[in-house]
């Protein structure tokens, strides 16, 4: 009776041990869980190449885990919260949906989910030959400039800045036959203010239109005067007489002479010899 006792002791001695190993090392693996948990979150990221306009659907996004201390800001964990909703900035494989990249709740898709209430997105043709061509891309922001022609004097013509910090929501190339050669004609879609429309199209209807990019960061307004041709032309002309007061040319010759088989050169200036 004495050993069988015994047994009975140690057998629930042995199991009270292995209950408390057992509980020990779930609870740290709970710990281990709960500390991967929170250096973790949810991100949600697109699966493919969503142009401005798509509505995200389930097969175009993933859910992935992104370090707590690397989490874009504006980033989204759910996916219920994504779906359905309209992308108005381009986002490409791997990029995180964030909230500035989405327009609206009830957007319905399409290039015109993208445009805020109260604003219009204007198509103008700009020169590709000049300015700064391929640099200008989709939410870049660009100041207007117009060349307006003078029919009855050549030197009035003028060019002024017409709109600026102005974002660009496109940019696209078509192609157009100039006599018997093809041209490239890109187009650029402004955002812009019911005002702002009609400036821009009465621009592109009497002149010729150009972009110039500018700083992101840069909100201030220049409000310039514009210029003239013949503004342009007068200055240019008081620099060169300013420079050739200051820098007088001289009428100079070098004459070769070969006098008993031997050569010289004599230089001659504005009709005096210079020794």
């Amino acid at each position: 009776m004495i050993k069988v006792k015994s047994i009975i002791i140690i057998a629930l001695l042995l199991s009270g041990v292995v209950t408390y190993g057992m509980f020990q090392y779930l609870n740290t693996q709970k710990q281990k869980t709960e500390k991967k948990n929170s250096e973790y979150k949810n991100v949600i990221l697109a699966n493919v190449n969503l142009p401005i306009g798509t509505k995200i659907e389930e097969s175009n996004i993933r859910q992935v885990a992104w370090p707590s201390k690397l989490l874009p800001k504006g980033y989204i964990s759910d996916v219920s919260q994504v779906l359905g909703r309209v992308v108005k900035v381009e986002a490409f494989p791997g990029d995180a949906i964030i909230e500035s990249k989405l327009a609206p709740i009830g957007s319905e898709g399409g290039f015109s989910s993208i445009i805020p209430p109260g604003m219009r997105a204007l198509t103008v043709e700009v020169n590709t030959y000049v300015g700064v061509g391929g640099f200008i891309l989709p939410n870049t922001r660009v100041d207007v400039l117009v060349t307006v022609p003078s029919y009855a004097d050549q030197e009035e013509a003028s060019t002024r800045i017409i709109l600026e910090n102005i974002k660009v929501l496109a940019v696209d190339q078509t192609f157009e036959r100039k006599g018997d050669d093809p041209v490239t004609v890109q187009t650029v879609t402004l955002l812009v203010t019911p005002d702002q429309a009609e400036k821009l199209v009465l621009a592109s209807t009497e002149g010729k239109l150009q972009l110039t990019l500018r700083n992101d960061s840069d909100n201030v307004q220049t409000a310039t005067s514009g210029v003239r041709l013949k503004e342009l032309v007068a200055k240019n002309q008081s620099a060169y007489r300013r420079s050739a007061r200051r820098s007088p040319l001289k009428n100079k010759k070098v004459v070769e002479v070969i006098h008993s088989g031997e050569r010289e050169e004599i230089t001659f200036e504005d009709g005096e010899r210079k020794e």
